[in-house]
């Protein structure tokens, strides 16, 4: 009995795990376009063009926002369709206690997007990542701390 009941555990753990991050070929799985987490019988406008746009995470979190994984989708669809173009993800962080560990904090959100990216088949050599750590916040007051808990997504076609 306690093989089975470790089954059921693991079983739903990865299914949890893998309707955030992973992809199965052999599956629908994919984030949904269009959709506010918040009310989820609405829809939004659908973005026919993404250039730009800003990630903000949780404090010393390098975890992915779900309705951020619905734009990181359409941007990997994106790049899929257009190899000509490449994505700078620049990562920022102003949570640590010293240079050293926003560096660290800043790096781990830019590699996480990275995998988001790869693991939606977006080909390694059209993703430039770049971290900050807190050398370019955009102020340094501490009710503005959020702002620079971000990741910024630029797209460009290839020079």
């Amino acid at each position: 009995m306690p093989s089975s009941f470790f089954y059921k555990v693991l079983v739903c753990f990865l299914l949890t795990y893998t309707v955030q991050y992973l992809y199965f070929p052999w599956t629908d799985l994919k984030a949904e376009e269009g959709f506010i987490f918040e009310n989820p019988y609405q829809k939004t406008e659908k973005q026919t063009e993404i250039t730009s746009f800003t990630i903000y995470f949780s404090k010393k979190s390098n975890l992915i926002p779900k309705p951020d994984q619905v734009r990181l989708q359409a941007v990997a669809d994106f790049l899929n369709q257009n190899k000509n173009y490449e994505i700078y993800i620049h990562a920022h962080a102003v949570d640590g206690k010293n240079y050293k560990e926003d560096i660290l904090i800043s790096e781990k959100r830019s590699l996480e997007v990275e995998r988001f990216l790869i693991i939606h088949f977006v080909e390694p050599n059209q993703i430039r990542r770049l971290f900050y750590g807190n050398s370019k916040s955009t102020n340094g007051t501490k009710e503005h701390e959020a702002l620079n808990r971000r990741v910024e997504i630029k797209l460009q076609p290839k020079s």
